[in-house]
This record gives C-alpha cells, structure tokens and sequence, in this order.
C-alpha cells in the first residue's frame, strides 16, 4: 500500500472548541484562553469561540508538567462552602487547609476548583430548557441564576445547572436529550451524589459557586458579572 506521503495527501486538521480543549488539558476554559494569547495553543476566532488545532493541544498536554496535585472534589467544595460562608462537610484540618486555600482568592483557583463537577453539553428541544430548568433537583448556575443574583444578563443561552450524578439519566431519558458540543443548549455541571452541595429543594446555587462558573466562561460580559457578583460577597 502506498504512504501518503508518497502522494502528496495531506490529512484534514482537527479543530476543537475551548471547552473540549479544557477537558482534555484538565484546565479551565479560562486558561484555554490564556494558553491561546500566549501562543502556547494555535487557534482561532469562529464568532465568540474558539477552533483550536488538535495538535497543539497534543503538544501542549505532552510538555505540561503540574506544579501542584490536584484537588478532589471534595476540596474544591470545602472551598466554596466557605467561599459562600457555609461550614463545609469535612474534618476539622479539611477545613483548616480549605481556609489557608481559599485566601489566596477564587480568581486565582479556578485551575483547582475544577474538580468540583463533571462538565456536560446537550441539545435538547427549545421548549424543553424552560421545563428543565424548574425540574426537581435541577439547581441553576451562571446565567442561568441572573434573577435570582442580579447579574444583568438576559438569560437566552444554555440552562446551565448542576445536577446529581444518578438524577443524569432519568433527565436525559425523560427529556430526550442529545449530547454534543456544538449548538448545545443545556449545560449539566455533574457531581457525584455523596458530595452533592445544596439543600433540599435549592433551585439557583449559592454566589460564589456562580461567580466561579461566569469566571470560567468564554464570554467576556458573563467573566465581567463574575466579578463583580464576587466583589459583593
């Protein structure tokens, strides 16, 4: 069989999006973001994404070395419970070590926090986002919590929500929902149910956890509403 290369076929470029980018480099979206001002990662603009070249990503995950152990998820709860000034379910030096953490600012443990769930993207039926996001057990985040926090955004994007890890299934059977990452419009933010965070019947999560998750959006304005809802805690 004839190489390839021998006949001068060159092999399609693979592009993914930031958020598939950040899974596979076990990042945020907003150090995608940063490797790609940087250079670090080839990309570019498709309207308020990105196309990133899959081959960098290769290269860039090969040469990354983490400078620290990664939080569980645990941790990275213990954090924003106190964050949102809740005691966090742990041991007393669980707790301690939560507070040494958390003084260095969310800001700047967003890379860490990122334990706290397990990322997923949908398609669903227009009409079905309205009906999951009052669905019990469905507990709205980022913009999707503009009312009830004040963001002054106009919640026409993805529900975006967290959701216990046994509840995924029955959601996505009942509802008929689509996994994939392009014209996604639900967001489900899974957790494990051991460490699931929120009171019975909670609807929108607390600040801080919603600060953390406009933080790590691509869009600059939900980035901006993440700070400014972090300034008011």
């Amino acid at each position: 069989m004839q190489n390839t290369s021998d006949i001068g076929i060159v092999m399609p470029m693979r592009l993914l999006s930031a958020p598939e980018a950040a899974e596979r480099l076990g990042v945020s979206s907003r150090r995608v973001r940063q490797m790609l001002s940087d250079g670090v990662l080839e990309g570019h603009r498709v309207g308020r994404g990105w196309a990133i070249e899959e081959r960098s990503i290769t290269t860039a995950a090969a040469r990354r070395r983490p400078a620290h152990r990664p939080w569980t998820a645990r941790s990275a709860w213990s954090v924003l419970a106190l964050a949102d000034g809740m005691e966090p379910s742990c041991a007393s030096y669980e707790r301690s070590r939560a507070e040494r953490r958390l003084s260095a600012g969310l800001p700047n443990l967003l890379d860490r926090l990122g334990s706290r769930a397990h990322r997923l993207t949908f398609y669903a039926h227009p009409g079905t986002r309205d009906r999951l996001a009052v669905e019990p057990g469905v507990v709205r985040t980022a913009a999707s919590t503009s009312p009830e926090h004040g963001l002054g955004i106009v919640d026409s994007g993805p529900l975006d929500a967290y959701l216990k890890s046994s509840h995924l299934q029955a959601i996505r059977d009942a509802h008929v929902l689509e996994e994939r990452s392009e014209r996604a419009n639900i967001v489900f933010r899974v957790v494990d149910d051991h460490l699931w965070p929120f009171p019975d019947g909670a609807v929108a999560a607390p600040p801080a956890v919603v600060a953390v998750d406009l933080l790590e959006s691509e869009d600059e304005r939900s980035r901006r509403a993440g700070a400014e809802l972090l300034q008011r805690l």
